[in-house]
């Protein structure tokens, strides 16, 4: 496992007081240390490849890629016996059954190969490097990942259209 290498980011102060004016005493952010190396978006974003919208379109991307299970809904094995009087497993819950509709709008928004991108990179968390050798294919692969989040973050309104 590589070493942790963090790095101080400017965070909403989770004490923060709407009841009293901002000020020394009750700051509106606070530093925190981030771990750079937790995801390839998180060293992306720290190096300025990524903005905040970006950077939020990745997160939600993630959040519903973790939803789903990562690549999806497991198997069930129907011959499994249900002891004490247990109930069997729901196959697909509801909050699966909305990470999957909202990711089957991304998919149709970027097309398979941008959709296989985003998928590497913000879901699995695989870094550029990991995925291309060269050079100049890990510089395109960025481009389109910028752009793919740019369309994310217009699809979720997490963004203002430039």
């Amino acid at each position: 496992m590589p070493k942790p290498k963090l790095h101080p980011t400017l965070i909403e102060n989770p004490y923060f007081s709407r009841a009293h004016p901002a000020g020394a005493t009750n700051p509106r952010d606070v530093v925190a240390m981030m771990n750079v190396r937790e995801s390839a978006i998180t060293t992306m974003a720290a190096r300025g490849v990524l903005d905040a919208a970006q950077v939020a379109a990745a997160t939600r991307f993630r959040a519903l890629w973790e939803a789903m299970g990562g690549k999806g809904a497991g198997a069930l094995d129907y011959g499994r016996e249900h002891v004490d009087g247990g109930k069997a497993r729901d196959p697909i819950t509801e909050r699966q059954a909305n990470a999957g509709k909202e990711l089957a709008k991304c998919r149709e928004l970027l097309g398979v190969r941008l959709y296989g991108l985003v998928s590497a990179v913000a879901g699995e968390g695989f870094a550029l490097t990991e995925i291309f050798e060269g050079k100049r294919e890990r510089l395109t692969a960025a481009d389109m990942l910028r752009m793919a989040l740019d369309d994310l973050a217009e699809l979720w309104r997490l963004a203002t259209r430039r």
